[in-house]
């Protein structure tokens, strides 16, 4: 399972949505950040004695992106969740996507000028690069699969609003 951070700046025209490239990916390198949730101590084969929290996907996510970008997210509302049984890029089982639209702390215009500046720089050997890119910039990247669709159909249909104000991607 994996939580999926979909940071979308509605302050610019048209919208950039947070991509981070991979460094461990040759094909669809760039996508949004996030990661897999951590393995809970136990026995899977017997019932556990301590319940997972009630926040353990919000959990992962800030987890995840704190520790591959340095940054702290907040906001957080679940958008989609994907069910996913092949992915070409990441070849495997199953995996079950946990889609949350959430906000840099501190806000969008602070993280645009701290990229701006070279301030704001990845944490992680698995990412190379993170960028906001607009929305009309989408088709000059190589994404992965998964957040390409996500993107390009289930954001466009959960949150049509977005789009509105500027044409459709190519």
């Amino acid at each position: 399972m994996g939580a999926v951070a979909v940071m979308v700046d509605e302050e610019t025209l048209p919208p950039a949505v947070l991509l981070v490239e991979h460094s461990y990916r040759r094909k669809g390198a760039w996508g949004l950040p996030g990661g897999a949730l951590d393995s809970i101590a136990g026995d899977p084969a017997s019932p556990g004695s301590k319940p997972s929290p009630d926040d353990v996907l919000e959990s992962a996510l800030r987890r995840e992106v704190w520790e591959e970008l340095g940054l702290e997210v907040t906001a957080i509302r679940l958008l989609r969740v994907d069910a996913i049984p092949y992915v070409a890029e990441e070849p495997g089982p199953y995996r079950l996507d946990f889609y949350f639209r959430c906000e840099p702390r501190g806000g969008f215009a602070a993280l645009r000028a701290d990229l701006a500046s070279g301030q704001r720089a990845h944490r992680s050997p698995e990412i190379s690069q993170m960028r906001l890119v607009p929305f009309t910039e989408l088709g000059h990247y190589d994404l992965f699969s998964a957040d390409a669709r996500f993107l390009n159909e289930d954001l466009r249909r959960l949150e049509p609003a977005l789009f509105a104000t500027f044409p459709t991607a190519a």
